[in-house]
């Protein structure tokens, strides 16, 4: 890694001048914000002739990361940002999308996103109500007002999710590793799409929840993170919510399902929502696995390890909800799961004590110390592969032996034939969605101790 990648850099000169063009400004000030993912922010100050300075917002890919070089450009985001300057959505307000670099500038607005960084109840519950009327509003808007190109013409409802059917599966076939989950997804959502009906298409924003709108004073200061958005059903952006709010819980999610009606927006139809709690999840599980199977050390891997292994966990349980089937006791397995030393676990545990005690606190607070943190948690996930690796995978071939009815010596072989059968329709769903959910117990299993509470979080209620 070089000076330019490093998250505490100033913009490219390039980027610096276009600024100052677009601004009228005489001098520009940057600050990187965020880094490790497809997406870098960056705080500048643009200094104009009077003395005045205008506040404002860089975003632009980094080149690297799950969805750089893919349909969800930065650009694209940015004219979703152009689209809703003047609906009652509140957005940052656009201010010019770069010609030629995968960039915009928009204002810079002043709150909060962590949503668990309210610890006040009432506040919750102000703050999520506020954020549901938000999510009417934007699904009230007429798609054929919106001046937006860059998603195509909006059509049928079902049309839009074979369309976003189709974009996942391209990326999860550039992969060119088979996953037995994503694939029953796949499979199943395709068989399983729902009907037309009277339901509209709404300009959906996808990635939709806690911790992509900004907050302050128990109200919204502005919904952000629009690079997913895309023509759908209402309920596609309900699917996000319930996987968003696995990772920060976003108060009684019923309430705000009764909220969300209340405010204007239609009926939710929960059988309808499971079909797209499916879909969101398993848009999760590709986009994060895609950034571990990239094997780009500029990108944040240890996340990409410990958010794949949650995804692919919680599109099983998705799967299995949605077919009916009962849900699998992952407590349960974790606590019965086999607890052996092998003769180098000391080795890491020696790794792990040297960054908790001397490494990060010697290194200032910022990208270094972030990245040491990374470390041990891949450096955890390797010890319990080395302890109970074996294990699992033999586990693992029992459970394959069983299902494709013959002896299984290869796991990778194994499960491209399941796949391939899946494909084929030669296997039944139920089955292969019961697989799914021990294997997602086991991969659990090997990143727990790196996962933290992540390990053990499930979907909360929505009825």
């Amino acid at each position: 890694m070089n000076d330019a990648d490093l998250p505490d850099q100033e913009i490219e000169p390039e980027l610096a001048s276009w600024i100052l063009a677009v601004t009228g400004g005489r001098a520009v000030r940057s600050e990187r914000r965020q880094g490790g993912a497809s997406r870098a922010g960056y705080a500048i100050d643009v200094e104009h002739a009077d003395g005045a300075v205008e506040q404002l917002w860089l975003r632009l890919d980094t080149g690297y990361g799950p969805q750089s070089s893919t349909l969800y450009t930065v650009r694209r985001e940015g004219a979703v940002y152009g689209a809703l300057r003047d609906s009652p959505v509140r957005v940052a307000r656009l201010r010019a999308i770069h010609p030629t670099r995968d960039a915009f500038l928009a204002e810079r607005l002043v709150g909060r996103n962590w949503f668990a960084e309210i610890h006040d109840p009432a506040e919750q519950v102000s703050t999520a109500r506020a954020f549901m009327q938000q999510l009417a509003a934007l699904h009230a808007i007429d798609v054929h007002e919106l001046s937006l190109p860059e998603l195509g013409s909006p059509t049928r409802v079902s049309e839009h999710v074979r369309e976003e059917l189709a974009i996942w599966e391209q990326q999860y076939v550039e992969g060119d590793v088979v996953e037995p989950v994503i694939a029953l997804a796949f499979c199943w959502l395709a068989e399983n799409l729902p009907d037309d009906g009277d339901w509209p298409v709404v300009l959906v924003q996808g990635d939709t929840g806690p911790g992509n709108f900004m907050y302050a004073g128990g109200d919204v200061v502005a919904v952000m993170d629009w690079e997913m958005a895309h023509w759908g059903d209402l309920h596609d952006d309900f699917g996000w919510l319930c996987v968003r709010d696995v990772q920060e819980r976003f108060t009684a999610l019923p309430d705000r399902i009764a909220d969300y009606e209340s405010f204007g927006g239609r009926h939710v139809d929960l059988d309808r929502l499971r079909y797209f709690r499916v879909l969101a999840q398993l848009r999760c599980a590709v986009g994060t696995r895609r950034g571990l199977l990239a094997r780009d050390s500029r990108g944040e891997i240890a996340n990409h390890l410990i958010y794949s292994t949650l995804h692919l966990r919680l599109l099983g349980d998705a799967l299995a909800e949605a077919m009916g089937l009962a849900a699998f006791d992952l407590d349960g397995y974790l606590a019965n799961a086999s607890d052996i030393d092998t003769d180098t676990s000391w080795l890491f545990d020696v790794a792990l004590a040297d960054l908790r005690d001397v490494v990060v606190p010697a290194l200032p607070k910022g990208f270094a110390q972030q990245r040491a943190k990374g470390l041990a948690r891949l450096v955890k996930f390797l010890q319990s592969t080395d302890r109970f690796g074996a294990v699992n995978a033999a586990e693992e071939q029992g459970d394959l032996s069983d299902l494709l009815a013959t002896e299984v010596d290869d796991l990778m072989n194994a499960r491209r034939e399941l796949c391939a059968r899946l494909q084929a329709g030669t296997i039944g769903h139920r089955a292969v969605a019961e697989y799914c959910q021990r294997q997602g117990a086991r991969t659990t299993h090997l990143a727990r101790d790196a996962m933290g509470a992540l390990a053990t979080r499930r979907y909360a209620p929505i009825d």
